[in-house]
């Protein structure tokens, strides 16, 4: 048995960061070192979290995926290349920060004994039945109407959300923490110049915001996914408190004397974002990283999906997609090309008089000013 051991301990070694929470884990994760989480039916927000920080494996106290939802979260680990391991146990959330294992197949190893057994997972294993959408809202359903008793006509009213100061009539730009942030704020190079939005950074968003040089008029969401330089840089700041009454972030804004403002709502960041956004007075709201299909919706789960609808509900028309701006956007014309455009037009006007006997009347006194003067300086040298 302890030869057995011994070769299945010369697995993928590396020290493990554990967390409940995938997203806040991706902060302090290094690469090369192992995530430890407890999430069942990984969501593709905290996946693209955890590659982020690409780590060698990703150990999960649940499984990854139930069938339940699409499997947009175990999906995105296996394509970075990473192990994943699923249904491991709770047992295995009691490694200590730090501590060295070994994985090998589904087993986990500390010191050549095996502490835990889950499944190793593969690409065959995510080609599984889903419930259908029309099972899957219909499910939603209560949640929805539980939703709107409790906050939803609180949010579409915009009772108790922070208003925001120096917005005018400005375009809003909210820029997320998704992997496609980065290129959509990319792809609005030339919109962002003209239109100069007012920029509402989300979670570690703001991070990408700043990687994209831009201005960081309002963060709404956890400080503890976000850098200090991000959170020092942030002219306006809001904390969403939820029902259960906890400020994500709001510590370590307290610990760094950050002045900010609260609104209690359930649901994300995003979802809080969204709802500031639509009680602004804001003429549109692009957004940069925002997933809008049926799918990203139901990986959300059913805790989550009233709060999304009902933050998307309160903007309306006004939420538009990035990808949709830089598509439709046609950027005026700058400067210096108007000034060539003219100068070639009154060169093609100079050419089309001079073919004309009336023209080159017209022109000769210039022509022959212009050619004395040449004369006059290849005398003079």
């Amino acid at each position: 048995m302890s030869e057995t051991l011994s070769k299945e301990s010369k697995g993928q070694v590396g020290r493990v960061r554990v967390d409940d929470r995938p997203k806040h884990l991706a902060t302090r994760l290094e690469r090369g070192e192992i995530a430890v989480i407890n999430v069942a039916d990984l969501d593709r927000e905290s996946a693209a979290a955890l590659v982020e920080a690409a780590p060698i494996a990703v150990l999960n106290a649940q499984p990854s995926l139930t069938g339940r939802a699409a499997a947009l979260g175990p999906r995105l680990i296996l394509d970075a290349g990473i192990t994943l391991v699923d249904d491991l146990g709770q047992d295995i959330m009691s490694l200590r920060e730090g501590q060295e294992v070994a994985v090998t197949g589904g087993k986990v190893l500390v010191d050549g004994g095996i502490i835990a057994t889950g499944r190793a997972v593969s690409a065959q294993d995510l080609d599984v039945e889903v419930a259908d959408s029309a099972t899957l809202f219909a499910g939603f359903e209560g949640s929805v109407e539980d939703y709107l008793a409790k906050d939803g006509a609180t949010v579409l009213r915009g009772e108790g959300v922070p208003s925001i100061d120096g917005l005018g009539k400005r375009t809003i730009l909210l820029v997320s923490a998704a992997s496609e942030a980065a290129s959509d704020c990319r792809a609005l190079a030339r919109w962002r110049s003209e239109a100069a939005p007012f920029v509402i950074a989300v979670d570690g968003g703001a991070d990408v915001a700043l990687k994209a040089h831009l201005t960081l008029d309002l963060v709404v969401g956890d400080a503890d996914l976000m850098s200090e330089k991000a959170i020092r840089r942030a002219r306006a700041f809001i904390v969403r408190v939820g029902g259960d009454g906890l400020a994500p972030g709001a510590q370590r804004l307290d610990r760094m004397g950050i002045v900010y403002e609260r609104v209690a709502m359930a649901g994300t960041s995003l979802d809080a974002a969204l709802v500031v956004a639509a009680h602004s007075g804001a003429t549109a709201v692009v957004t940069a990283g925002v997933s809008y299909g049926e799918a990203e919706l139901v990986d959300a789960g059913r805790a989550l999906v009233a709060p999304a609808f009902f933050s998307r509900l309160a903007v309306g028309s006004r939420l538009i997609g990035a990808q949709a701006v830089a598509a439709t956007f046609r950027p005026r014309p700058r400067g210096w090309t108007l000034v060539l455009l003219a100068l070639v037009a009154l060169g093609l006007m100079g050419v089309a008089l001079w073919s004309t006997p009336w023209g080159n009347d017209l022109l000769h006194p210039i022509t022959s000013f212009f050619v004395s003067l040449m004369h006059s300086a290849g005398g003079t040298q």
